[in-house]
């Protein structure tokens, strides 16, 4: 006797740029069919909102019609070591005014 278990699985979407599944918020990802509307009216109506993808940090439009289920766990990336931003003028003294 084999025991199965269930794989988690979230709601999301692919990345346009680097093909990453996102996960979506709750609130995105809660929209249902009612019992009065079928499933083409709601693609008709479909809504867009705007996620950035952890993998690549670009950020797009998305429809909800483009939510899928996906198998597993979303994948988490690690925070990148971003340069520290450069001092366009020194720290230690007063800066340059325009002239007037």
């Amino acid at each position: 006797m084999t025991i199965e278990t269930e794989l988690p699985t979230f709601r999301g979407v692919v990345c346009l740029h680097c093909k990453a599944r996102i996960p979506v918020p709750a609130i995105v990802g809660s929209v249902q069919v009612s019992p009065s509307e079928d499933l083409e009216s709601l693609q008709r109506k479909s809504q867009v909102f705007n996620l950035r993808c952890p993998a690549c940090h670009k950020e797009k439009p998305y429809r909800t019609r483009e939510i899928e289920n996906f198998e597993g766990t979303p994948q988490t990336v690690a925070s990148l070591d971003l340069p520290t931003p450069m001092r366009w003028y020194p720290q230690d003294g007063m800066t340059r005014a325009a002239k007037a």
